[in-house]
């Protein structure tokens, strides 16, 4: 079972390194726009919606704020994709795309909005608690492989991606 996921977090890592920083830039730079760009509204969906209501919330956003950059990826683990058996991450990694794709952006057109190591890590802090939320949804007997793919996916992103 180590062994397994060693291998796993290998590829997750490999794959995320390459793949995610590489599409999280490519979308922010085709997708920022000149229309007022505004780190609250960023703020808001990563940190305050409720994940649950996530999906409804940024599609209302994105009709608001044109400039709003909501393409994802989803999780972009080889060999696992965003579901398993045990576990169903999609929310989570589409809220953590929208931060990776925006926080950047912005911080671009806005010097007072910087995406550091420290916004960075409050990011993947959110990341790792919808991950940990999805899992709650799970029945019982699957809680505990879910909660061990929680450790994966956060320690891959920690590791790979971002400033």
């Amino acid at each position: 079972m180590r062994r397994f996921v060693a291998c796993l977090v290998a590829a997750l890592l490999s794959t995320v390194a390459v793949d995610g920083s590489a599409t999280h830039s490519a979308l922010a730079a085709s997708s920022i726009s000149a229309a007022s760009p505004n780190r609250t509204v960023v703020d808001r969906l990563v940190f305050e919606v409720p994940l649950a209501r996530f999906r409804v919330e940024r599609s209302r956003a994105k009709r608001m704020h044109q400039w709003l950059i909501t393409s994802t990826d989803g999780c972009s683990a080889p060999l696992v994709g965003s579901t398993g058996k045990s576990f169903d991450f999609r929310l989570a990694c589409e809220r953590h795309d929208l931060a990776y794709a925006n926080y950047p952006a912005l911080a671009r057109v806005d010097s007072a909005s910087a995406w550091d190591a420290a916004l960075r890590a409050r990011v993947d802090d959110q990341f790792q608690r919808d991950l940990q939320e999805s899992c709650l949804r799970r029945r019982h007997s699957e809680r505990l492989r879910c909660d061990a793919w929680v450790v994966v996916f956060f320690h891959a992103v920690r590791l790979a991606a971002g400033p």
